[in-house]
């Protein structure tokens, strides 16, 4: 997930985005990588990353609750596995990030956690719907 497509497009400084209750399962990197924008991520699980999960470069931000500081990342509450670590760049004041709470109320968010983890494992991503069928009246042939 890349948010900021160019590290040319300083117009993108106006973006902001709230990522939650996703699973990256199997995927190298950005989840997401940020640029110039403000995102909140909570509640996601990455799994079999490869290089990185979240990345904040060129003036972008991400306040990280329950999930991994560069760029200027806030991170809390974060259950890190099989070796996983956060890398915390020095010298980054908590002055300097933006708070969520500051754009809209910040939701009751469940804590970093095993029952949490395979929630997310079952309940995100292509799920098995079954389509309407044309019989059930659902569908409407048009001419």
């Amino acid at each position: 997930m890349l948010i900021g497509a160019d590290p040319s497009h300083v117009g993108d400084r106006c973006i902001e985005v709230t990522v939650c209750h996703c699973f990256f399962y199997g995927t190298r990197q950005r989840h997401p990588r940020v640029r110039f924008g403000k995102v909140h991520l909570y509640n996601n699980y990455t799994r079999n990353r490869g290089i990185y999960a979240v990345c904040a470069s060129v003036e972008s931000q991400a306040a990280d609750k329950d999930e991994a500081r560069s760029g200027l990342i806030r991170s809390e509450g974060d259950l890190f596995l099989s070796g996983a670590q956060g890398l915390l760049l020095a010298g980054v004041g908590e002055e300097s990030m933006f708070h969520p709470s500051e754009f809209y109320p910040v939701r009751t968010l469940e804590s970093a956690s095993d029952s949490l983890k395979a929630a997310l494992q079952i309940c995100t991503g292509r799920q098995s719907i079954p389509l309407p069928t044309e019989e059930s009246g659902a569908c409407v042939a048009t001419a």
